[in-house]
């Protein structure tokens, strides 16, 4: 299914001339037989639009409401079905694997609805999802301006400038959405997240450790807490945390390269060896893990394979150069 509706053939109706004929002219305006003529039209466009809708064409549904919208932008009934179509041809479109038609589908829509915010938020998380931060964030802004209190909102935003490295926007949109979501154990893990990367880390600490109170049976924040710890050397206090991520999930890359770590500092090569062979199994992108991975076998006497990691990790840090860090999805069970 797709939402190029240029491409949709159908002929269209007298009706369908009718309502777009009049654009942009005010009903109270014409004279009593056009006056007809377009409630006629209007009506018309509507029934045979929301009986489409219902039947899940949704293209075809698109084309009537926007010939309602094309000569009364503001009628509320035909903004309400288009928002109706568009979202549920863009969720058809994501669910067939289909992100580029869901992102057309979105954008043709705007069109006609440039000012709701439900779709603005909608295409913003789908831009998102698509790494257009621009656009993403253009789009989600816009409809913060028109809807200040949406929280889905303006919990997308932090994420997407957390994406861009936009740490102090994302860390007071974050702020605002928890004084309203105060119970939310994602967005304490984001909040933890941006503030780590700001190097704040006692106070990245107590969001995931608050995260942790909120929803105990997760992974992302325990591993943080254990990366913030092995980055200060404290191994002992560190190692519980891995173990706990691990035990929720045994191929967490990051959380079987901190236990590689620990061994490798405690000149135990044979389980930093294990360890750390797991983990660029798990994680083939993550290069802390090749790099120790190489130390290993270097201690350990295999410099061939030692010098194919050790590049592996040269290899990965140029690739992931310049790019910002993405924001995690937050904690999952």
């Amino acid at each position: 299914m797709s939402c190029h509706l240029s491409n949709i053939a159908s002929s269209a109706s007298l009706v369908l001339v009718a309502a777009t004929v009049l654009h942009a002219t005010c009903l109270a305006q014409l004279p009593p037989e056009q006056a007809a003529t377009f409630a006629n039209a209007r009506e018309a466009n509507l029934t045979r639009g929301e009986l489409l809708l219902s039947q899940h064409q949704y293209p075809e549904a698109m084309e009537r409401f926007e010939a309602v919208l094309a000569a009364d932008p503001h009628d509320a009934d035909a903004r309400k079905d288009e928002l109706s179509a568009a979202t549920s041809l863009a969720l058809d479109a994501r669910a067939a694997g289909r992100p580029e038609a869901a992102l057309a589908c979105l954008r043709h829509a705007r069109q006609s609805l440039p000012d709701d915010p439900t779709l603005l938020t909608d295409l913003g998380i789908q831009a998102q999802q698509m790494h257009l931060l621009a656009e993403a964030a253009e789009a989600l802004r816009a409809a913060l301006t028109l809807s200040p209190e949406r929280l889905d909102t303006l919990y997308a935003l932090a994420r997407v400038e957390a994406d861009q490295d936009h740490l102090p926007e994302a860390e007071k949109h974050l702020r605002a959405y928890l004084v309203a979501r105060p119970q939310d154990a994602s967005a304490h893990f984001g909040l933890g997240h941006v503030l780590e990367r700001q190097q704040q880390t006692e106070a990245a600490s107590t969001e995931f450790r608050r995260s942790i109170a909120l929803q105990p049976a997760q992974t992302e924040s325990y591993y943080q807490l254990g990366q913030i710890a092995l980055d200060v050397h404290q191994d002992t206090e560190a190692r519980p945390l891995f173990e706990k991520t691990l035990a929720r999930n045994p191929k967490h890359g990051g959380a079987l390269t901190g236990l590689g770590i620990i061994a490798y500092r405690a000149k135990d090569y044979e389980t930093a060896l294990q360890q750390l062979a797991a983990a660029t199994e798990a994680s083939p992108d993550y290069q802390p893990a090749h790099y120790y991975l190489g130390l290993t076998l270097g201690r350990l006497g295999d410099k061939t394979a030692s010098d194919l990691e050790l590049q592996t990790a040269v290899e990965l840090t140029r690739k992931q150069q310049g790019k910002g860090e993405p924001l995690p999805a937050g904690p999952q069970p």
